[in-house]
């Protein structure tokens, strides 16, 4: 004679079994169903924007239902176009290794991050059955100049903003060069003049193009005495000091691809680091990590949401419509960034004002941690 006790027992390994076999395949659909991305960033993995680009696609996925390690699976991939493959031969090259890894994944979308990725790789794939993706790409897709080679000439990469037709669609990244003008005169209104210096990087020049730099700097409420565009960290060093006396201001734009004497790539920061340290002039931040590690103010572009955008748009696609019929948008995400650790560094007081209407106010600078405000 069976035991009550044994029956239920026997009651409840049974159903544990059947909820068992029910998760099973569950699992198993959910893995049949699951679709499969590619994300190629152009920079290294260690980069602050791959780190804020994947966050944001993340994000924007799962916003459309697909979240990664669920229904989704997103295999990352890198050119390292900052500190490795920093020519264009270089870049060919790993495009090629890159695509021929790209199809034999086959994945249901691609997601091109940043312009090396796009225009090297990302040219290979045009009108393959491959939907694209891109994000945070500052060349005008819409224009032959900033197209790439196809048949021996180049062409655009969409036929416009509005349709961009072939298998394509993406986010443009523009930044607001006008608006950090005015923001910082708005903190300073005696500024009289500036120096405007930049890395010579393709990435730094599309940059600026995009955003109509020649007449930004034109219209600025402060006049530019100079513009200085080099990879070399010397002289980036040596121009930095020679204008500590004759600009009320130093707006050091792109500080990416900037190099040693001996051609070793310097990373970001630790510019950032030895300009926090040597330049006594207050500066212009267009990029979020910039306002982050130091730089006075800004109006910076939110690398977090051209990624968000970019994953949205994925999703669409994943959901079923296609990539050429979405228009390229510009999400103009741009937000007024404070430094007071800066600000306190070089006897600066923020107006109430400007701090009010600040989206992000930092009170250290990452770059220079050991700086505290009360110095």
């Amino acid at each position: 004679m069976i035991d009550r006790r044994d029956l239920l027992s026997i009651w409840i390994i049974a159903a544990v079994l059947t909820i068992a076999a029910d998760v099973a395949v569950s699992m198993a659909e959910e893995t049949d169903s699951a679709k499969k991305a590619v994300l190629l960033f152009s920079y290294e993995a260690s980069f602050w924007g791959v780190h804020d680009e994947n966050k944001g696609v993340v994000k924007g996925l799962a916003t459309t239902g697909y979240a990664e390690d669920r229904n989704i699976e997103i295999i990352r991939l890198y050119m390292n176009t900052k500190s490795v493959n920093k020519t264009v031969e270089q870049m060919e090259t790993a495009a090629i290794q890159l695509v021929s890894e790209i199809k034999k994944t086959d994945p249901d979308v691609l997601f091109i991050m940043d312009d090396d990725a796009l225009r090297h790789a990302g040219a290979k794939l045009l009108d393959t059955d491959l939907p694209i993706v891109f994000g945070g790409v500052n060349f005008l897709v819409t224009e032959s100049d900033y197209g790439w080679v196809n048949a021996s000439r180049r062409v655009p990469l969409a036929d416009s903003l509005e349709k961009p037709g072939h298998n394509i669609t993406g986010v443009q990244e523009k930044p607001a060069l006008s608006a950090g003008f005015k923001l910082l005169h708005q903190i300073l209104p005696c500024t009289k003049n500036a120096l405007f210096i930049s890395d010579n990087s393709i990435v730094g020049t599309q940059l600026l193009q995009v955003a109509g730099w020649r007449t930004e700097l034109q219209n600025a409420p402060f006049h530019i005495v100079d513009e200085i565009y080099t990879n070399s960290f010397e002289k980036l060093k040596k121009t930095i000091l020679e204008y500590q006396d004759k600009v009320d201001s130093i707006i050091l734009f792109i500080p990416w691809s900037l190099e040693y004497k001996d051609g070793k790539h310097v990373p970001q920061k630790e510019v950032v680091s030895w300009m926090l340290r040597h330049n006594k002039r207050p500066g212009i931040a267009y990029l979020d990590m910039l306002a982050e590690e130091g730089y006075l103010c800004g109006v910076v572009v939110d690398m977090v949401q051209q990624g968000f955008h970019a994953g949205v748009m994925g999703g669409r696609i994943l959901n079923g419509e296609k990539a050429g019929n979405i228009p390229i948008t510009d999400p103009v995400a741009n937000r007024i960034t404070i430094n007071l650790a800066r600000a306190h560094q070089l006897g600066i007081e923020i107006p109430f004002e400007v701090l009010k209407s600040a989206d992000v106010v930092y009170k250290k600078m990452t770059a220079y941690p050991e700086y505290k405000i009360g110095n």
